[in-house]
């Protein structure tokens, strides 16, 4: 059949993302292929990502009209304009997400020119919608109707079906006066029918049923095109599973309600996944550790290790499970020891940035130290000596979902000793009281926090504090007085501030019970007995002891007629000869003798400590080189 230029109008329609402007593209080529230049005019519509070279070299005219869908039916509804403007007399609409090989719709419309029109759109019976991944296809084609019977405040019973099709009319003129906008998307088969029956007079069109008619090969190209809908129609993804909730006999079309909370589930990950790479994280690790003194003359506090892996390794692993990787650490004048325990972060996959604070002029200080690096990405904080149980994902989900700053809770016993967040009768945070003596809150500020670059304002108008530094309480304060709102997360799970040699043995202890059982190559002799979980490190030689779990013990220690543990560390190269150790922990290079009972104590490096009265019950904390007798 010979095509006349000024008479077919082929009109394709797409919305291009990431994964599918490859796809796109190929497909054009395909067309153009079955519609040379010359024999057919190309009118290639796209919104989302800017249409490429290639298109623009393979279709006749290229219109982008945003970055996203603008409403129901609108591109086709262009094409239609179009053809009409430009005295088109055949018109070929073609869906552009991969579904129509270009043959076939050559095949199709080279029937134009008989009487007659083809047609060729779903059947809900038979659609299918799916990804690699195994989601629900009919669940996600009810959830996607389900969208748009709500965004036109109308229950449109009676559609067969809303999803886009192909479809072929012989005469575009007398569509003149058709409402995409208003008729839903052409794909319909009812709709389809009326513009072949009614607008063109057609007494017996060919309207064909196409089987398996929408694919997704993957989650992200399925959600994204969620994401979309929620966009487009001002609703959510759990809004729209609300409304299918109560109405499941007016929605669910084969889909299963069960499915949708699985699709929920799955959607909120992509989300998280999708915002999360945009985020940053700050440790403060500058801090002195005054309180754990002696040991703090030599160690900075937040490499203390804590079962035998400095603390800061700990932290980085709760960060990095989040899927942040860009991660900033303040550091200050034992700085190389904090590089020397985490590197590059290429242990976990993530860029470490060093960040120097001057003077110990507080957390707020840090902050503003950090803004070259933070820039204007929303960011995790973290203080360095912290320790938690609880994952951060859904903490800065909902962070990430409202847009407000957010600082993490628990419940405390005495309030007095804490920061406290104190509550209206709404349950919103009103303000943050720092050690009051009196207040009816028991949340307690645990050092965690989620911040957006307005935190750099709110820091700009705070003064130093009495102890005069820049403090981060009064700069959350200031954002509750200018009207921001700032959201929390109160935690389940424990907690601790390892500022004490009290909360560092409880760290110790909790640590070591989540540990997994390793063991590297060490010796023992027949009258040493190992019970309960213990991590022992190669190299070690135990005779005549035993050893109680949970316990972890370094590499190169030799124990000798001793009882070690429960929840108790010792460091690498320990000499542990006649001891009872219980709920304790040591460092390197300790050399320990005749101590029948020590209990909750804390041994810094190459320290000695030899027992006098081998009865007596022992606490130690001892810095680093002491030599004791106890």
């Amino acid at each position: 059949m010979v095509w006349q230029l000024e008479k077919t109008l082929v009109g394709i329609r797409a919305y291009l993302v990431g994964e599918n402007a490859r796809e796109h593209e190929e497909q054009l080529a395909g067309i153009r292929d079955a519609f040379p230049k010359g024999e057919a005019f190309l009118l290639y519509l796209a919104c989302g990502l800017k249409p490429t070279e290639g298109m623009a070299r393979l279709a006749d005219r290229v219109e982008y009209y945003g970055d996203a869908p603008k409403g129901v039916g609108l591109p086709t509804q262009k094409i239609i304009e179009y053809a009409l403007a430009n005295g088109f007399a055949r018109l070929v609409v073609v869906d552009g997400d991969g579904q129509h090989k270009p043959e076939a719709v050559a095949a199709m419309a080279s029937r134009l020119g008989e009487k007659g029109a083809d047609a060729v759109v779903p059947q809900r019976s038979k659609r299918v919608i799916f990804s690699r991944e195994k989601l629900d296809g009919k669940t996600v084609e009810d959830v996607e109707s389900a969208f748009l019977r709500m965004g036109w405040g109308a229950e449109l019973k009676g559609l067969a079906d809303l999803t886009p099709g192909l479809f072929l009319f012989r005469d575009a003129g007398k569509l003149a006066g058709f409402n995409a906008e208003e008729n839903s998307w052409i794909g319909d088969y009812l709709l389809v029918e009326h513009c072949l029956k009614k607008k063109m007079s057609l007494t017996a069109p060919v309207i064909k049923i196409r089987e398996n008619v929408y694919t997704l090969s993957n989650k992200r190209l399925l959600f994204r095109e969620i994401a979309q809908l929620e966009t487009h129609y001002g609703k959510t993804l759990q809004e729209v599973a609300v409304e299918i909730r109560k109405r499941p006999y007016d929605y669910l079309h084969g889909g299963s309600i069960g499915a949708i909370d699985g699709l929920i589930d799955e959607y909120r990950r992509f989300k998280y996944t999708e915002r999360i790479s945009g985020v940053k994280a700050l440790i403060l690790a500058g801090g002195r550790g005054t309180r754990l003194k002696p040991l703090t003359d030599t160690i900075q506090k937040q490499v203390f290790p804590i079962a035998n892996k400095p603390l800061l390794r700990f932290i980085m692993e709760t960060i990095t499970r989040t899927g942040i990787s860009e991660i900033g650490v303040i550091v200050g004048p034992k700085k190389e020891q904090i590089m020397a325990a985490l590197g590059d972060g290429s242990d976990w996959n993530a860029k470490i940035t060093y960040i120097e604070q001057d003077a110990p002029a507080g957390l707020a200080h840090a902050v503003l130290c950090a803004k070259g690096f933070l820039g204007e990405s929303p960011f995790l904080m973290y203080l360095g000596d912290n320790l938690i149980e609880e994952d951060l994902t859904d903490f800065l989900f909902d962070f990430l979902e409202s847009g407000n700053c957010s600082i993490m809770l628990t419940r405390v016993s005495d309030p007095s000793r804490f920061g406290i967040a104190e509550l209206d009768p709404a349950g919103a945070i009103k303000r943050l009281v720092e050690k009051p003596k009196q207040t009816d809150s028991n949340l307690g500020i645990i050092g965690i926090y989620a911040f957006n670059p307005s935190v750099f304002g709110a820091i700009a108008k705070i003064k130093p504090s009495a102890r005069g530094e820049l403090e981060i309480t009064d700069a959350i304060q200031k954002l509750l007085e200018s009207g921001e709102r700032v959201d929390y997360r109160v935690i389940s799970g424990w907690w601790k501030d390892t500022g004490s040699i009290e909360s560092v043995l409880d760290a110790n202890a909790l640590m070591l019970a989540q540990a997994e059982q390793g063991e590297g190559k060490f010796e023992k002799d027949d009258k040493t007995v190992i019970k309960g979980k213990a991590c022992i490190g190669k190299g070690c030689r135990l005779s005549n002891s035993v050893i109680l779990g949970p316990v972890s013990i370094g590499e190169n220690t030799v124990i000798t007629d001793s009882i070690i543990g429960p929840y108790t560390t010792l460091g690498a190269n320990n000499k542990v000869k006649g001891c009872s150790i219980t709920y304790s922990l040591t460092l390197d290079g300790v050399s320990l003798s005749d101590l029948r009972e020590v209990y909750e104590s804390v041994i810094g490096k190459y320290a000695t400590v030899t027992g006098r009265q081998p009865s007596k019950r022992t606490v130690i904390v001892a810095g680093e080189g002491e030599k004791i007798s106890a």
